[in-house]
């Protein structure tokens, strides 16, 4: 299964096949903190295939320092590094691409 590494305390974030992220506390599967994080920031998706983010804040996804286009779905790489705006301290790396386990 996919997750992520938060660089910061190394806590690792298992992927759900659509994986959420914003200050939404009941809405995200996965709560980032800050003023400048949207309600609904970003998403990560599953398509069968490989695991996509897209960018659907006021204030910006960052992979690798470069900013994404917005609404457009991003192919995420192994040790690709996530952040949620270019204010935000924390950043998240793409540890493992493994498919999400089939339920059943």
């Amino acid at each position: 299964m996919a997750h992520l590494l938060l660089a910061q305390t190394n806590d690792h974030i298992l992927l759900k096949p659509l994986h959420r992220f914003g200050r939404a506390q009941d809405e995200v599967d996965t709560q980032v903190f800050g003023i400048e994080i949207s309600r609904h920031h970003a998403v990560i998706v599953w398509t069968g295939e490989q695991w996509m983010l897209k960018d659907i804040s006021k204030n910006g996804v960052f992979v690798n320092q470069v900013k994404i286009s917005p609404e457009v779905d991003t192919v995420l790489s192994l040790g690709d590094v996530i952040t949620f705006s270019d204010l935000h301290p924390h950043s998240f790396v793409v540890s493992s691409l493994a498919p999400p386990k089939q339920s059943g």
